[in-house]
């Protein structure tokens, strides 16, 4: 990770590591590789439009464009580098150093980087967002190579922006973005830059923003969260506004400013209250509704911010609580929109529903030389890819250990030594999890292991010596001299926890085991979905059910029912993968919906 000419005055609590070499197994590994094979690795030469769109932007007759489309190549170079992380795969890395040298020779030299005209760059369409996520992806790649031609290219970007937009008092809203609330995300990338160059113009243009979001029809981000104004409230609530609250989580670190940190914090209790469903995904329609039980379409990208925004506030308050949201959203919410060969991700993953292929649902970002792209197709293995950010963070005094499931990494502590921990479990299936450890020279530091909060009786021992004082939601911080050999076991209570609805919901309950949210899949019923039987909530329990037909589930459990009948829950995440329709809301008898509380989410 490259030296920054500004530092933090707030340093993160937890902050992703460096140079972490990991390897992962399961079902979630299992998945990793499929948006490598599936997607990451042919989807550039299924598309060549993702990069030539770039190159031939001023030749006649014109693409005709989604107004969106610069985002495609940042989204996916994003995306690639964040499963870059965790696979290592040689071919990935050299398709993604071919896309960032193409982009870079694109690069006008005032310094654009869209795929539009002379005549509509900048101030129309959604250009600036696009240069967002191109920016955001080529500090990533300096970040990980050093590259300076990388570096160089975002500064072009940035010292544009501030040219065209700062001196030139104009403001980004455009046409198909009235509020600004996709082009000011690009506040995120130059806040980034600004650390690394220290270039006063580009804190300059982040200050421009932050006075931009205040004025109308833009967002009032920041007046509206200090106020207590519910996000669904906010002047501008749209799903990409959640980068706009990264750059404020940002701005909370680099200045230290209590109100920044308010603000961020604010916008993530808002939207746990009101508009997380109980899949882990984001927004109903694209937008914050105040309704987590809404029946509007959770887009994949949607669910992808709330995750990238979450980690934010991960690694600004070390708050696991924040992690166990992560997990939620990662293991349902994102990875049910995953076809579980990689081929395709979904546009929209409902509570109830069926499992439509973006390219289907959306077709109409289809086009000539990018059939298969569109918004969520590549930004969404990122959901799997920011594992890498969250999963293991470095902590002041040692580590902390959110991620849950076959893996290996290898950490370094700031002096030097390097840390191996390998995770032996069956987790997420199972609830077992040995974590070994391998360190020489026998070293003191702390490995903070993440108590999900839905765990109520969580035991954990130290080669073999129990733990006191494990706490539901809580990190358990183990501070000894660790050796080589050293293991740590943690049991993890998977009896069942539930959250029974309201409203739209009302009269149904979602069923979870661990952090695996279940739902009604008819090939694995004789019953179709409108027949489903009602459970009792006061007496739930799961059997386990061997699966030897094709496509097996994760976890496929038998819960008792009211009237007897047999009735089969799968995981979430595959639930509906084969065309199916499906339900995680389940009729239910008894039981009663618990209020919002920060200290006890509503599906623990």
């Amino acid at each position: 990770m490259p030296k920054y000419a500004v530092p933090y005055t707030a340093p993160p609590v937890l902050e992703r590591p460096s140079n972490a070499q990991f390897s992962l197994g399961g079902v979630v590994g299992e998945r990793v590789k499929a948006a490598l094979h599936g997607w990451l690795l042919p989807a550039p030469d299924a598309n060549p439009a993702l990069t030539e769109m770039f190159r031939d932007r001023n030749r006649m007759p014109s693409r005709d464009l989604v107004p969106w489309a610069g985002e495609f190549v940042g989204k996916y170079l994003i995306a690639a580098q964040q499963i870059l992380r965790l696979t290592g795969d040689k071919r990935l890395r050299s398709t993604i150093g071919g896309i960032v040298a193409e982009l870079i020779a694109a690069q006008d030299e005032d310094g654009y980087l869209g795929p539009f005209d002379r005549e509509n760059r900048l101030v129309e369409k959604w250009d600036v967002w696009g240069h967002y996520h191109i920016m955001l992806a080529l500090l990533m790649y300096y970040e990980a190579s050093g590259s300076l031609f990388a570096l160089s290219a975002c500064r072009k970007m940035a010292d544009l922006l501030h040219e065209f937009f700062v001196v030139g008092k104009r403001r980004m809203l455009t046409r198909d973005d009235p509020d600004g609330e996709k082009n000011y995300a690009v506040s995120h990338a130059v806040l980034w830059l600004y650390r690394i160059t220290g270039e006063p113009n580009y804190r300059e243009l982040v200050d421009w923003i932050e006075k931009e979001w205040d004025q109308p029809p833009a967002g009032q981000y920041i007046s509206s969260a200090l106020a207590g104004i519910p996000v669904w409230k906010f002047p501008s609530h749209r799903w990409e506004s959640a980068h706009d609250w990264e750059a404020i989580a940002e701005l909370a670190l680099l200045t230290g400013e209590e109100r920044y940190a308010r603000v961020a914090q604010h916008i993530w209790w808002s939207i746990l209250e009101g508009d997380r469903h109980n899949t882990g995904g984001f927004t109903s329609g694209e937008a914050c509704q105040g309704n987590p039980y809404d029946q509007g379409a959770i887009e994949t990208c949607c669910t992808m911010a709330w995750i990238a925004f979450s980690v934010d506030l991960l690694r600004m308050t070390g708050d696991p609580r924040v992690a166990d949201e992560i997990e939620l959203a990662t293991l349902n919410g994102m990875v049910g929109g995953q076809n579980p060969a990689g081929r395709w991700w979904t546009y929209n993953t409902p509570m109830d529903g069926r499992r439509v292929a973006s390219a289907q649902d959306i077709v109409f970002q289809s086009r000539p030389g990018s059939p298969e792209l569109n918004c969520c197709s590549v930004n969404a293995p990122r959901g799997l890819g920011m594992i890498s950010e969250w999963g293991y963070m470095v902590a002041a005094d040692g580590f902390a250990v959110n991620y849950y499931g076959p893996s290996a990494v290898t950490l370094r502590r700031p002096s030097g030594e390097t840390v191996r921990l390998q995770q032996d479990t069956g987790y997420p299936v199972a609830n077992e999890v040995v974590v070994g450890v391998g360190c020489s020279p026998p070293t003191e530091f702390t490995l903070s292991f993440r108590i999900p909060a839905w765990s109520k009786a969580t035991r954990v021992s130290v080669n073999g010596e129990a733990v006191a004082g494990v706490v539901p939601g809580t990190y358990c911080g183990i501070t000894r001299k660790w050796r080589e050999g050293d293991t740590v076991k943690l049991v993890f209570d998977f009896s069942p926890h539930v959250w029974v609805g309201e409203k739209e919901c009302a009269g149904k309950v979602s069923l979870y085991r661990g952090p695996i949210l279940l739902a009604f899949d008819p090939r694995f019923n004789t019953m179709d979905p409108e027949e489903i039987p009602t459970v009792d909530v006061g007496n739930i329990s799961y059997e386990p059910v061997a699966w030897s037909g094709k496509w097996p589930p994760w976890v496929l459990v038998r819960v008792p029912t009211v009237d007897g009948r047999e009735l089969l829950l799968c995981d979430f995440a595959g639930a509906g993968s084969t065309g199916t329709h499906y339900r995680s809301w389940i009729p239910c008898a008894g039981g009663e919906a618990r209020a919002f509380s920060r200290d006890k989410a509503v599906w623990v």
